[in-house]
């Protein structure tokens, strides 16, 4: 009688395994998330959530790697804000830079990462225009007005934070000073 038991408690649990993966095709993940295939500052490809996201605390900018307007703040408030939390989330907070600019190459993210000294831990990818643009939205990372969002002058200067383990995602403006960019990671992150 227990083997039976155990048989049928297996065959629900392959019929369960099954169903979920006929739900969860390859490439979708638990949050919804676009996965795109995109290019880190090395030159490798990165799947956006299964390499860069999934089981990680993040905090990721949308910039342009030539930007004369909000992006050298907020990256400057985010070098300023990682340097504050590395001794005490080290290795446990990942940051991640989308560029917006799809005519940026693995070398612009690199340069643009070495000129604003961006430390261990920070990765900067570029990729094709619509990836990058279902990223945004799917990420709450747009103006609600298409024709304001159009503007290139006008992307959003907003950080997106999560502990994807968790569940838990928040939002904090980049151009915060670094104090403050801080606080909503701590108290995102229970730090």
């Amino acid at each position: 009688m227990w083997r039976d038991a155990r048989r049928a408690a297996t065959a629900l649990l392959l019929l369960f395994a099954a169903c979920s993966h006929a739900a969860n095709p390859a490439g979708s993940n638990p949050r919804g998330l676009p996965n795109p295939t995109l290019v880190d500052q090395h030159g490798r490809q990165v799947r956006f959530y299964d390499d860069l996201i999934a089981g990680r605390k993040v905090v990721l900018q949308f910039m342009y790697t030539h930007c004369e307007g909000v992006c050298p703040v907020s990256t400057a408030n985010l070098v300023e804000a990682q340097r504050e939390v590395a001794d005490r989330l080290g290795k446990d907070l990942f940051l991640v830079s989308i560029s917006l600019d799809p005519k940026d190459t693995a070398q612009d993210l690199a340069e643009y990462a070495s000129t604003r000294g961006m430390a261990d831990g920070w990765t900067l990818v570029a990729g094709a225009a619509a990836d990058i643009e279902a990223l945004r939205k799917a990420l709450g990372a747009y103006d609600l007005d298409p024709e304001v969002d159009a503007v290139r002058s006008n992307h959003s200067a907003m950080l997106v934070l999560g502990d994807d383990r968790k569940d838990r995602w928040t939002m904090v403006n980049g151009i915060s000073p670094a104090s403050a960019i801080v606080r909503a990671i701590q108290r995102l992150l229970e730090v």
